[in-house]
């Protein structure tokens, strides 16, 4: 395969780039933590943002966890002049993603706030991929990044990551209840795959990254503190990756990203936080719109009930 660099955005680099050990950690475990990835002034206009408006402008989707609990998501394709778009399309995402995936240039797939408030749900383990791969992806080349807008802990349900999962490949998909948000990867192979290797709660602060590979299994517990947690997740994909499936697939479709400075943020190039951004209509049972949490059409599930 060859690999694809994209040569008009290598005049932009980074001044916070990975190095060796942290590759390394990430190849390893198939995660790895960035502390102080963005400093806490660039993050906390989000907070605030999200303090004022918990609605997001109205974007949320209500996603059901297979226990009767539900968090809220906010997603978004489309990078613009927000900061929401903007932060995405920084040298020190993009480096660092294509460092991760071996050279290949990327674009962005989509974006997510998760906004989990108090007595909100869990996330059952599951794999990014084993949906990507239904929406027309060959190959696990996908990065996500993890930013924590506020502190992230054991207590209001922070991340949690099978270190050492994403080399157990695709893991076939069963549906647990009723509704097409509440398929998860084959029980019995994910008591086995933690039983072999274990759990990592991913703690965090404002500012603090995380990346990890689409076939890392993660989740996450409710939130049982009276704080919010809230995260940003990035994620990208190979160029080379684009989706073989063209229909229902418009925006996960191969678009050029323009590098910008690591700087931007706090010289406060962006025209709002989110007001103005163009966010995907929340999903509901039927009307599955971008269908990222209500699938379309899932191959690869057993319909049980």
């Amino acid at each position: 395969m060859k690999t694809q660099i994209n040569p008009n955005m290598a005049k932009i680099c980074t001044t916070r780039p990975l190095n060796a050990e942290q590759i390394n950690e990430y190849h390893k475990k198939g995660y790895v933590i960035i502390r102080n990835f963005f400093d806490r002034e660039e993050i906390e206009p989000i907070r605030k943002a999200c303090e004022a408006d918990p609605s997001i402008n109205g974007a949320q989707t209500t996603v059901n966890d297979k226990a009767g609990g539900y968090f809220k998501v906010t997603l978004w394709s489309e990078l613009g002049d927000t900061l929401l778009g903007v932060m995405p399309r920084t040298a020190r995402m993009i480096d660092a993603v294509e460092t991760l995936l071996g050279g290949m240039e990327c674009y962005h797939w989509h974006s997510k706030i998760v906004r989990k408030l108090t007595n909100d749900g869990q996330l059952h383990f599951h794999q990014d991929y084993a949906t990507w791969y239904e929406d027309g992806c060959l190959f696990p080349y996908h990065v996500t990044c993890t930013i924590a807008i506020d502190k992230s802990d054991k207590g209001n349900g922070c991340v949690k990551m099978v270190p050492g999962s994403h080399n157990l490949g695709r893991i076939h998909r069963v549906r647990i209840g009723d509704t097409k948000d509440t398929h998860c990867p084959d029980p019995f192979r994910i008591e086995k795959a933690l039983e072999k290797l274990g759990i990592d709660y991913c703690e965090m602060e404002p500012g603090d990254a995380m990346f990890f590979h689409s076939n890392t299994l993660h989740g996450s517990d409710p939130n049982r503190s009276d704080r919010p947690r809230t995260l940003m997740h990035c994620s990208y994909n190979a160029v080379f990756n684009e989706p073989i499936i063209r229909e229902g697939q418009e925006h996960h479709l191969y678009r050029p990203l323009i590098k910008l400075p690591d700087s931007v943020i706090k010289e406060g190039k962006y025209s709002s936080i989110f007001d103005g951004h163009i966010f995907h209509e929340p999903e509901v049972e039927g009307k599955p719109g971008a269908g990222v949490f209500f699938r379309r059409v899932d191959s690869d599930v057993n319909y049980n009930k």
